[in-house]
């Protein structure tokens, strides 16, 4: 399998393996469960590149609410992998950094994850609801996040528009290593 190798842009989404060994097996093996990649964990939007500091920060969803990151550290990990290859206009680009700031600071998704974790164990019990269309969700995740963000600018996204708040680091992963935007 292809990972990346290249050069991220405004707008793209970077999937990457990190933090705690526990929280990052239990994602990957929910994964597993699906039929999905796992090598992957968490999923950020490319933001912009800070000209001073000569990095690339995103946005990420996490436990403390959406907010920056630096990606100099994730874009060198050798399981990183990114849509670079996803076509998308200038245009397209700045309407992802848009979308990604006004959910700055929105709350982690927990119910999410929980329904999430029932999906991936089989247990269908439906504990939270998708989304309303169009509307702006209250709490996020990181997968969730971006793409709801792709979304909302009307690019292809591994969620559709059924999927989206339980869209997984996985279903990213495997939407890039397919190329899956082509179909």
């Amino acid at each position: 399998m292809a990972r990346y190798t290249g050069t991220v842009n405004v707008g793209d989404v970077v999937c990457t393996r990190e933090g705690k060994w526990w929280i990052s097996g239990a994602i990957r093996l929910g994964a597993k469960l699906l039929g999905l990649p796992s090598f992957v964990n968490h999923v950020i939007i490319v933001h912009h590149f800070d000209n001073v500091t000569n990095r690339w920060i995103g946005i990420e969803g996490r436990p403390g609410g959406v907010g920056w990151v630096d990606l100099t550290d994730r874009l060198v990990q050798p399981l990183t992998n990114a849509n670079t290859e996803q076509p998308k206009r200038e245009e397209h680009r700045y309407l992802i950094a848009k979308a990604a700031e006004s959910l700055f600071g929105a709350p982690y998704d927990w119910n999410g994850i929980a329904e999430d974790a029932r999906i991936a164990t089989r247990l269908w019990l439906r504990a939270a609801e998708e989304w309303p269309d169009n509307a702006v969700p209250g709490q996020v995740v990181c997968s969730s996040f971006a793409d709801w963000a792709y979304e909302k600018v009307g690019l292809a996204n591994p969620g559709g528009n059924s999927l989206t708040r339980f869209t997984t680091p996985g279903h990213w992963d495997r939407f890039i290593l397919n190329k899956e935007w082509n179909g």
